[in-house]
């Protein structure tokens, strides 16, 4: 091509009538024969030189300008919409990162325009002008990433919000930094890392990581900050498992973080966020602390109906199940002494290693002589021991139920907490059928013993018609227990009686099948 030829091209592409098409919308051989004029005038452009052939100079200066307009049109229409778009602020399953593979970047680029970028620069460099080509660059990435921002609904959060927030606006905040921080140094600034490098490839030393720098460096700071601030809040035992998902999250990320971060001029990043880790680790450490501080410190002074399972209870077994899936994090924390030590609890302390396990045991064996302790205000021994069999065994259920725990505390803690279950429903049965097989037991004539019979058991019919059994397993426990202890002396009863013509003398006479079939209306199951 003539270099007037060359010119004439690169002068008809600005004209009025056409100066609102593009050149690299067009087919190829147009975008072709753009280049080819701007290589041309380039190549009769001496450096150094104030000749001016026909214009060349002043030519080429309208070509970077055009070629800057290019690179920005191409970068806006080829983002398109994230097709990840759930806004959802549900707590990410720790052990998967689905959500993370689900999304889809909107700004991605195709192969075919990243090799027109790459021409672009590689033609804005050659006539001095990659400082406007890089400018065009930063700003289009900057506006991609700010509009994936708003869509993964990334807030700023101030130290001062998160330590005066209430947790039911914080923990949707930790939710989202979660997911959405994954998202981000996974997907998005890993992927303009990689842009960077091949639309910059050919311009020379450091200028794609200085580019990528510049496109991600405040959103990334950004995320850091969130995350810091969200470290500060005070200390309270539900927010836990906040501060657990952000630690393991952000330590899982650095590795990565320090990856895409890994120029000179990224220092300050990969030491904030190196900081940070710790940071999260220590304040899991001081909330697991205010947790175990909590359980002794209880109030259990009010009276709970003898047939409820307590508050508390409910409150620190739901605590342990979510422990339990957190159990590889929680290994990592170095974690301090329990507030009472093993022995204060009757439980073994396991070596060092086993730090967590401790707690654990700590945790449950504190529970239960919180709740032997806390149960004063029941002045019956038969109604002490009714509410503390139905307490203990739903602490035997829940840990049945959570393998990671019971893996962790033992065989020994788990059947001393099952010995507890044990005698204390031994001592209710004794308790309480104590009156009705004392008067099977009584030496009196059979006919008497079964008239004592009668009223005791009709008084302990009213009794335990009150009282509810929630926990199917152990209501059918404790009938069959029953029956195991009422129905041979019963039977042999009536089995005298019957000898000595005395049966049909007693009004109301139970048979056995009516006795077998009465202690299974015992207790209400709703």
């Amino acid at each position: 091509m003539a270099l007037d030829t060359a010119i004439k091209v690169i002068l008809r592409w600005n004209s009025t009538s056409d100066n609102k098409s593009y050149v690299f919308t067009g087919k190829r051989d147009q975008i072709d024969q753009y280049l080819q004029a701007v290589d041309q005038i380039q190549c009769s452009i001496v450096p150094g030189s104030a000749y001016d052939h026909s214009g060349a100079k002043s030519a080429i200066q309208i070509a970077m300008t055009r070629l800057a307009d290019e690179m920005c049109n191409l970068l806006k229409i080829n983002c398109k919409s994230a097709d990840y778009a759930d806004s959802s602020t549900s707590m990410p399953d720790s052990g998967s990162n689905s959500y993370v593979d689900d999304y889809e970047y909107g700004s991605a680029l195709s192969v075919a325009v990243i090799d027109d970028l790459r021409i672009i620069v590689q033609r804005m460099k050659g006539a001095g002008c990659l400082g406007d080509c890089k400018k065009a660059y930063i700003i289009n990435r900057k506006r991609s990433i700010e509009d994936s921002y708003r869509k993964l609904e990334i807030q700023k959060l101030s130290s001062h919000d998160a330590q005066t927030l209430e947790w039911k606006v914080l923990d949707p905040i930790f939710k989202v930094w979660i997911r959405s921080s994954k998202i981000c140094f996974r997907k998005i600034f890993a992927y303009e890392k990689q842009l960077c490098d091949k639309v910059f490839v050919d311009a020379g030393d450091n200028i794609a990581d200085d580019c990528f720098l510049k496109i991600s460096n405040e959103y990334a700071f950004q995320l850091l900050e969130i995350a810091t601030n969200l470290g500060c809040i005070k200390v309270a035992s539900e927010r836990l498992f906040g501060i657990l998902e952000l630690y393991k999250t952000s330590s899982d990320l650095l590795p990565e973080m320090n990856k895409l971060f890994n120029t000179p001029s990224s220092e300050s990043f990969r030491r904030k966020a190196a900081e940070m880790v710790p940071e999260f680790k220590g304040a899991a450490c001081k909330t697991i602390e205010k947790f175990e501080k909590d359980v002794l410190s209880a109030d259990l002074s009010q009276p709970v109906p003898v047939d409820k399972i307590h508050s508390l209870c409910r409150y620190v077994m739901g605590y342990l199940i979510e422990l339990g899936q957190h159990k590889k994090t929680l290994m990592e924390l170095p974690l301090s002494k329990p507030p009472l030590t093993a022995m204060n609890l009757g439980i073994a302390e396991p070596p060092p290693q086993n730090e967590w396990s401790f707690h654990l045991m700590w945790i449950i064996m504190s529970l239960i002589s919180r709740l032997e302790n806390g149960d004063k205000q029941i002045k019956n021994a038969t109604d002490v021991n009714f509410y503390l069999m139905n307490n203990f065994f739903y602490i035997v259920q829940k840990i049945n139920g959570m393998p990671e725990v019971k893996e962790m505390i033992g065989d020994d803690c788990f059947s001393n907490v099952s010995s507890k279950y044990k005698q204390t429903k031994s001592e209710y049965l004794r308790l309480t059928l104590e009156k009705v097989l004392l008067a099977l037991g009584d030496k009196k004539s059979p006919k008497r013993k079964l008239r004592s019979f009668n009223h005791q058991f009709k008084k302990l019919q009213i009794e335990l018609g009150k009282l509810r059994v929630s926990d199917f397993q152990l209501l059918t426990e404790i009938r069959v227990s029953m029956e195991e202890s009422l129905v041979p002396s019963y039977s042999s009863l009536l089995q005298q009686l019957s000898t000595q013509h005395y049966l049909t003398t007693v009004d109301d006479t139970l048979s056995v099948e009516q006795l077998k079939s009465a202690i299974l209306g015992f207790f209400s199951s709703t």
